[in-house]
């Protein structure tokens, strides 16, 4: 039965599941995680604290390729790898949360969590795994998980429970709000403002927005916007990121034809720049 507001990625039995508007237009990755709260933005055009590092294990390429880019999109730093040994491996650096799969190909992630407990190491961990009997869940929080979320799962769960584990451990960077110059979008009131007056953006306007001032300076090519913004399963053209930012640029830029905030890459794409008051590059 096709659900009216949710889409569900298949992947060999295993349904991550991604929000949708209202009106039932695609919006993963970015509406349904604020509707939720669950945004991460920088701040004055940069970033206050250093984002959370993460270390996702899972040895499903399509389940990590989707957590991944969920993740990246809330601004962390993420690390993958797919195998007890890799962990072992990248374990040797710091990290801030550890998503560990318990079915390996070379092992089993409880022994892995059990050691690192064993071995005196405090490293969050979040266990994120198809084993979902209450025997289960007892086990893994028994031998030193610090949370416990059943496949399949809600991606917008997930970000709130790393970000539940993060604000525990007072790892938790996220701001309230993004601002560059006099721009300022807030993700939690869907309130986007120039010089403190209201700006009238339509959802995707203000969504296109809102990603390009959590990661200022970042050039990001048309392909890649409508990845992050429009969601994956979106069948439209490249032009349509033309024809948002043309929007946009009409609503926050003092001169449309040679914008401050929103410029153009050539040949790539567009990215937020990080001094609107600087010199145009």
């Amino acid at each position: 039965m096709k659900l009216p507001v949710a889409r569900r990625l298949a992947f060999d039995g295993l349904r991550v599941v991604s929000g949708m508007c209202p009106a039932g237009r695609e919006c993963f990755p970015l509406s349904f995680r604020e509707e939720l709260g669950l945004e991460t933005e920088p701040v004055n055009g940069s970033i206050s604290n250093p984002f959370a590092k993460i270390l996702l294990v899972e040895d499903d390429e399509r389940v990590r390729r989707e957590v991944h880019k969920a993740l990246d999109a809330q601004g962390f730093e993420v690390t993958c790898c797919g195998s007890v040994r890799d962990a072992r491996i990248q374990l040797s650096s710091s990290h801030d949360l550890l998503v560990l799969d318990l079915g390996l190909p070379d092992g089993d992630g409880l022994d892995l969590c059990r050691s690192l407990r064993a071995a005196g190491q405090s490293v969050p961990i979040l266990v994120l795994t198809a084993r979902g009997r209450p025997e289960d869940r007892v086990g893994g929080l028994d031998v030193g998980a610090d949370d416990y979320l059943v496949k399949p799962f809600f991606v917008p769960e997930l970000i709130a429970r790393i970000r539940s584990i993060l604000r525990r451990t007072g790892q938790d960077p996220v701001p309230s709000a993004a601002n560059c110059g006099a721009l300022c979008v807030d993700s939690e009131s869907r309130l986007a403002t120039m010089a403190g007056q209201p700006l009238d953006l339509k959802p995707k306007e203000f969504e296109l927005l809102l990603f390009l001032m959590r990661h200022p300076g970042r050039a990001w090519s048309r392909e890649q916007l409508l990845d992050r913004v429009w969601g994956t399963s979106f069948d439209g053209g490249t032009r349509t990121v033309d024809l948002h930012v043309t929007r946009l640029r009409k609503r926050i830029e003092e001169d449309p034809g040679d914008p401050r905030y929103i410029r153009t890459v050539w040949g790539v794409g567009y990215r937020m720049t990080e001094d609107p008051e600087g010199s145009q590059a």
